[in-house]
C-alpha cells in the first residue's frame, strides 16, 4: 500500500509547508526568496535544497516502510544515507540505509521497522539525506498493515549556521552535532545550515520571526577566512545578525565562534573542493575569530559565546577533509558543545 503525499496521515516534518497537491514534494527549510539573496554563491545556493532535519512522520504495524524517492541529485563527494527512527516500547530503534551515492533519479529504500503486524502501531520517522536534494512521492507500508498520523514535535531550537551545522562528511543524517544534541536534549531543531554560507543575516530573518524560540545557536563565520575581503567584512555582519537575533527575544541565543581548523596549525590536506587550506587561510580563520570575539563580547550576557576553537578536537585524523569532522568527530564536538550549554 502506497501513501502519496495527499494522505493526511502522512506528516511532513520541515521549516516550509508543503503543497500536498503534487504528485512529489520536496520538504524544504529555505522560502524561495532566499535563493536571490544568494544568486551567484553556487555553493551555498546548492546546499539551501538538501533537507537536514527533515523528515516524514507516521505511526504504523507494518514490518517495513519503503521510502518512494525522485529526482535525487548528490551536490558533495560523502556518502549519504537516509536514516528511520522507530519508537518501540523499550526505546528507539535506528536504521539507515545503505550509501546513496550510488543512485540517482528515481529509487525506492525499503527500512525494517522491526514490528510486526497486529502488534499495535508505533511512531515512525523517515530522515532525507543532508546533502543531496531529492523529492518525495510517498511511503509503501506492507498489505493490511495499520497507518495513522503521528505527532509532529514543535520546533522549539533553531540552528543557524554553515556546513558544521548542516552535518557535512557525515554518511548519517542524524550523526551531526546538532541531531545528536537534539536526541540529547529532547528538543526538537530547525536545522538552517548552509554549507558555504557567509554570515548573510537576511537569509535568516525569516526564520528568527517565524515563532518564539527557546533556543537559537549560531555557528558561522568561518567561511569568511578563505579571501581577506570577506575576512574583513565578518565583523560587521555579525553584529548586525547578533542584533536579528536579540530582537527575537528568544529565551537563550548562543554564537559558536568558528571551530578549530588543521589549517591553523599547518596539517591537514592542502585544499577542499578548491579552497587552499594552507597556513595563510588557517591565519584568516584565526582573525576571523578574534574580530567576532570583539565584536559580539558587549552583546553578553543576552548573547552567550561558545568557543568553537575549543570545542573541536585538536587533532587532524577526527577531520579527515580538512575541515569537516567525521561521525565520531561530530560525536566529540556535540559532547564539548552540550557541557558549555548544558541542558536548555
Amino acid at each position: 500500500m502506497l501513501l502519496t503525499p495527499a494522505d493526511p496521515r502522512l506528516a511532513f516534518d520541515c521549516p516550509q509547508p508543503v503543497d500536498r497537491g503534487l504528485a512529489e514534494v520536496r520538504l524544504a527549510r529555505f522560502p524561495r526568496a532566499v535563493e536571490g539573496l544568494l544568486a551567484g554563491q553556487i555553493g551555498p545556493l546548492a546546499n539551501l535544497r538538501p533537507s537536514p532535519g527533515c523528515c516524514l512522520r507516521l505511526a504504523t504495524d507494518s514490518p517495513w516502510l519503503e521510502l518512494r524517492l525522485a529526482r535525487l541529485r548528490h551536490h558533495q563527494p560523502v556518502a549519504q544515507s537516509l536514516a528511520m527512527e522507530v519508537q518501540h516500547a523499550d526505546g528507539v530503534l535506528t536504521v539507515e540505509s545503505p550509501d546513496l551515492r550510488e543512485r540517482d533519479g528515481d529509487l525506492a529504500v525499503r527500512l525494517a521497522t522491526g514490528l510486526e503486524r497486529g502488534g499495535g502501531s508505533a511512531a515512525c520517522a523517515l530522515w532525507l539525506p543532508a546533502i543531496a536534494t531529492c523529492a518525495v512521492a510517498g511511503v509503501a507500508v506492507a498489505e493490511g498493515a495499520l497507518v495513522e498520523a503521528a505527532p509532529v514535535p514543535p520546533p522549539r531550537w533553531l540552528a543557524i549556521g554553515d556546513s558544521l551545522t548542516q552535518g557535512f562528511s557525515c554518511r548519517s543524517p542524524l550523526a551531526g552535532w546538532v541531531a545528536r544534541l537534539e536526541r540529547r536534549w529532547g528538543l526538537r531543531a530547525w536545522n538552517l545550515g548552509v554549507g558555504g554560507i557567509r554570515i548573510e543575516p537576511e537569509a535568516f530573518a525569516w526564520a528568527l520571526a517565524a515563532q518564539p524560540w527557546g533556543l537559537v545557536t549560531v555557528n558561522l563565520g568561518s567561511n569568511h577566512g578563505w579571501r581577506d575581503s570577506d575576512a574583513a567584512l565578518a565583523a560587521g555582519r555579525a553584529l548586525e545578525l547578533a542584533r536579528l537575533v536579540l530582537a527575537a527575544r528568544p529565551a537563550r541565543a548562543v554564537w559558536i565562534l568558528p571551530p578549530w581548523k588543521p589549517c591553523e596549525d599547518g596539517k591537514g590536506p592542502p585544499e577542499y573542493m578548491g579552497v587552499p587550506l594552507d597556513t595563510a587561510a588557517g591565519a584568516r580563520v584565526g582573525r576571523v575569530r578574534a574580530a567576532l570575539r570583539d565584536a559580539l563580547e558587549p552583546l553578553s550576557p543576552e548573547l552567550e559565546l561558545v568557543d568553537g576553537s575549543a570545542c573541536m578536537p585538536h587533532d587532524h585524523r577526527w577531520l579527515p577533509d580538512g575541515l569537516h569532522p567525521d561521525a565520531a568527530g561530530f560525536a566529540r564536538f556535540a559532547d564539548a558543545i552540550a557541557a558549555r550549554l548544558a541542558a536548555p
